[in-house]
C-alpha cells in the first residue's frame, strides 16, 4: 500500500482535505457524499454517535440545539463550545470530530492510512489559536507534523503549479469566517512571507448575518410579524441567507422565501442591495489590507499580484473592490481547494524533512529539530517511504523554501520606575529565515532570595517596544524556579522562542550561577496534555457518521 501524508484545510465553515499523487500533483479527495469539501458543522445524535457535514447542516433547522457550526471561531479563546447530555464539549474535541470525518472518509475513497497530516489556521492565530488547532488533530488520532498559515499554503500550491520570475504576491484570504492579507515575495525556489494582518473574526459569517437582518427587516414589513423569530426560524433563515448569498455571485437578483409563526413572504434580495448592506464589512477588508500593503512598502516592496484564496472571495464585490482601490486584477486560485493542496505539498517535505534529521541522542532517544525546537518524535512514525519525493511537486525539481514571519508581538512585564509596562521581546512581521526566532534579554530580579520569578507573557499586535499593560493580552505566565539564595537585581536571562508553527517558547538562565533555569509556561486558553490524552481516548469511541 502506497504511502501518503495529507494536508487539511480546517476551514470555518467548510473543511478540505488534500494529498500529493505518485505523479506529483496535489489532488483533493472528495468526501462519501462526493463533494470536494464539507461543511464544518456538528450534529450530536446520541452519546456515541456524531454526524459531520451536509447531513448536520441540515439537521441544524429540525435539531439546533444540538448542533454546532462556526467552532473555529472559539479555538484557543474558550474551552466551552456546546453542552450535549449534560457534558460539555470543547472546541477541540468538536474539531476533532471533523477532521476524523474527512480523514476516515478519504482513507476510504483512496484505500490508504490517513495518519501523518499538516493542517492549517488563519495566518492571524496566535499561539492559544494554534496550539488548539493541533491539539484538535491529536485528539483526532493524527500525527500533526506541522501548523501552517493558509495563505502560506495557498502560496506553496501556487509556486508549484506556475513557473515564474521573483515577484511579490498579496494573498487575499476571505473565508467563512475568519479574514487574513499576507504578503510574499515567492521564486521558484524561496517563499518568504513579508508581512501579514487580519481579523480572525471577520468572515463570510458576517455577510451571512447582513442577509439575515435585511430578510428579518423585510418580513416584518411585508407581514408586520412583531414576535420574536424562534430558533428553528432562525437557522432556516440562516440557511437560505448563505444560499442566497452564493446565488447572487453569478445572478443580479434572487427571491427567497421565508416562513415564521405561520405567515410567509417572499423577498427579493438584489446584488446591488448585498453589496449595500455589507459595504462596511467589505470596508474593514480593504482596511486591513492597505495596513499590510504599507508595512510591506517600508520595507521595500512593492505588489506585482493580488492572490484570492478562500471561498468569500467568489462575491463579485471582493474583485470589484481590489481592482478599483489597487488598479490590478487579481487572481483566482482555487479559492475551495488551493489552501488543503498546499498544506499536502508542505507536508510531503515536512515529513521527508523529518525522515533526514532523524538522529538518536546520548540516550539513545529520536529527536527532531523541528522550527528551530528540537522535538522527540517517534522514528516508527517515519520507517516509510512516501509515493512521492519533493523533487516531483515542483517545476524544474526545485523544492521551494518556506520563510515565514512572525504574525504577533510576544512581550514581557517588566517593572519601571514605580509602575508596570508590557516590553516587547518579539515583534510582529519579524522574518524568521531559519524557521523560528529566539530572542534573549536580560532582567534583574527584584527582591533578595526570590525562589522563582513569575513571567507574565503578552500577546498583542503591538509592534513598539513598549505598551501599557491590558489583561486581556495576557497569553499566560512562566514561572522561572531560582535557586533562593541570589541578591537583589540578580541577572535573569529570558528567551522567547516562537517556533515556524507560531508557538512559544519560554526559557532562562540563572546568570549569576549560569544555571538553566525551568521554566513552566501556563497558558490562558491552552489545553492540558492531561485533558488532550482523555479526550483522545474518548474520541476512539465515537461513531462519526
Amino acid at each position: 500500500m502506497a504511502k501518503y501524508v495529507f494536508g487539511i484545510d480546517l476551514g470555518t465553515t467548510y473543511s478540505c482535505i488534500a494529498y500529493v499523487d505518485e505523479t506529483g500533483r496535489a489532488t483533493v479527495v472528495n468526501n462519501s457524499e462526493g463533494t470536494n469539501t464539507t461543511p464544518s458543522v456538528v450534529n450530536f445524535a446520541s452519546p456515541n454517535q456524531v454526524v459531520v457535514g451536509q447531513v448536520a447542516k441540515e439537521n441544524a433547522v429540525i435539531d439546533p440545539n444540538n448542533t454546532i457550526s462556526l467552532v473555529k471561531t472559539l479555538m484557543g479563546k474558550s474551552d466551552f463550545a456546546t453542552n450535549y447530555n449534560g457534558e460539555d464539549k470543547s472546541p477541540e474535541e468538536v474539531s476533532a470530530y471533523i477532521l476524523r470525518k474527512v480523514t476516515e472518509d478519504a482513507s476510504k475513497l483512496i484505500d490508504a492510512e490517513v495518519k501523518d497530516v499538516v493542517i492549517t489556521c488563519p495566518a492571524y492565530f496566535g499561539t492559544a489559536e494554534r496550539t488548539a488547532t493541533k491539539n484538535a488533530g491529536i485528539i483526532a488520532g493524527l500525527n500533526v507534523l506541522e501548523i501552517i498559515s493558509e495563505p502560506t499554503a495557498a502560496a506553496l500550491y501556487y509556486g508549484c503549479a506556475k513557473e515564474q520570475d521573483e515577484k511579490t504576491i498579496l494573498v487575499f484570504d476571505l473565508g467563512g469566517g475568519t479574514f487574513d492579507v499576507t504578503i510574499m515575495s515567492i521564486s521558484s525556489e524561496k517563499i518568504e512571507v513579508v508581512c501579514s494582518d487580519g481579523n480572525h473574526e471577520l468572515g463570510g459569517k458576517d455577510w451571512d448575518e447582513a442577509v439575515m437582518r435585511y430578510l428579518a427587516e423585510e418580513f416584518i414589513a411585508q407581514t408586520g410579524f412583531d414576535g420574536e423569530f424562534d430558533e428553528y426560524a432562525q437557522q432556516d433563515m440562516r440557511l437560505k441567507a448563505e444560499k442566497a448569498k452564493q446565488q447572487l455571485s453569478s445572478r443580479e437578483e434572487v427571491p427567497v422565501m421565508l416562513d415564521a409563526a405561520g405567515l410567509r413572504a417572499r423577498i427579493s434580495l438584489s446584488r446591488d442591495k448585498f453589496d449595500e448592506i455589507t459595504s462596511t464589512l467589505l470596508g474593514e477588508a480593504i482596511d486591513k489590507t492597505d495596513a499590510a500593503i504599507a508595512v510591506a512598502k517600508d520595507k521595500g516592496y512593492a505588489i506585482d499580484e493580488i492572490l484570492l484564496v478562500g471561498g468569500s472571495t467568489r462575491m463579485p464585490q471582493v474583485t470589484e473592490a481590489l481592482v478599483s482601490r489597487y488598479g490590478m486584477e487579481p487572481k483566482i486560485l482555487e479559492p475551495d481547494e488551493a489552501v488543503a493542496k498546499g498544506a499536502a505539498i508542505h507536508a510531503v517535505n515536512v515529513y521527508v524533512n523529518n525522515q533526514k534529521s532523524l538522529e538518536p541522542d546520548a540516550a539513545g532517544e529520536t529527536t527532531v529539530t523541528v522550527g528551530g525546537t528540537t522535538k522527540e518524535i517517534n522514528a516508527d512514525d517515519y520507517k516509510e517511504e512516501l509515493a512521492v519525493q519533493p523533487e516531483m511537486m515542483s517545476i524544474g525539481g526545485k523544492t521551494q523554501k518556506v520563510v515565514v514571519a512572525t504574525t504577533k508581538s510576544f512581550a514581557v512585564e517588566v517593572s519601571v520606575n514605580n509602575g508596570s509596562v508590557c516590553h516587547n521581546m518579539i515583534i510582529k512581521n519579524q522574518a524568521m529565515p531559519d524557521g523560528s526566532i529566539s530572542v534573549s534579554e536580560e532582567f534583574g530580579t527584584k527582591d533578595a532570595n526570590q525562589e522563582n520569578v513569575e513571567i507574565v507573557v503578552y500577546e498583542s499586535d503591538f509592534m513598539d517596544e513598549n505598551f501599557d499593560i491590558d489583561p486581556d493580552l495576557v497569553l499566560g505566565t512562566a514561572t522561572l524556579e531560582l535557586s533562593g539564595d541570589l541578591p537583589a537585581r540578580a541577572p535573569i536571562e529570558v528567551t522567547f522562542t516562537l517556533n515556524t508553527e507560531g508557538i512559544l517558547e519560554v526559557s532562562g538562565v540563572d546568570k549569576t550561577t549560569n544555571r538553566e533555569v525551568h521554566a513552566t509556561m501556563q497558558s490562558k486558553g491552552i489545553m492540558a496534555v492531561e485533558k488532550v490524552d482523555e479526550l483522545k481516548e474518548k474520541s476512539k469511541k465515537m461513531v462519526v457518521m
